[in-house]
């Protein structure tokens, strides 16, 4: 018989659980080239064990990261709440300035994101915000405790948010 108090996770690392987008930084007064990387994509939830023996549907999972990846991919991502950057639309064109750097990018191949910074540890804060209401609407976080998203720029370089989603007196 299984202990309760024991925690399992869920690990979804799917191929498909990836995205190629463009994305700049400002760090240290300055700002990067505008690059673009290959992200994939993690997800793990932890949970205690319950009456189902499962943590979350791997199925559903992956089928509502996948559509928050589609809506990432071949995009160029922006900072919307950036002091450092600023971003003005002109015509069907975004200005972006940062520093000394001035781009000028096609407004439809691009996604505003509500962050300071277009950092991996930041995508996945934003990849964490999208999936929330998605598994609170089909009830998918009903055993979950704790939530991590981790998005990979390059080869073993990850950024994470995790979010505790039930604390232990729930």
């Amino acid at each position: 018989m299984l202990n309760h108090a024991q925690t399992f996770a869920v690990n979804v690392h799917p191929g498909e659980l990836h995205f190629n987008s463009a994305h700049f930084i400002t760090f240290d007064n300055s700002c990067e080239n505008l690059h673009g990387h290959n992200f994939h994509l993690r997800i793990q939830a932890y949970g205690d064990n319950n009456e189902d023996a499962f943590v979350i549907d791997f199925v559903q999972l992956n089928r509502l990261a996948a559509e928050i990846c589609s809506g990432l991919h071949d995009k160029v991502l922006l900072p919307g709440k950036s002091d450092e950057v600023a971003i003005k639309k002109s015509g069907g064109q975004l200005e972006v300035s940062s520093y000394d750097k001035v781009f000028s990018l096609p407004a439809g191949n691009c996604l505003i994101l509500p962050v300071a910074n277009t950092t991996a540890e930041m995508i996945a804060w934003y990849i964490m915000e999208s999936l929330l209401p998605k598994l609170e609407a089909c009830a998918a976080l009903t055993h979950v405790k704790t939530l991590e998203v981790a998005v990979e720029e390059a080869d073993h370089q990850w950024g994470i948010c995790r979010r505790v989603i039930h604390s232990g007196g729930d």
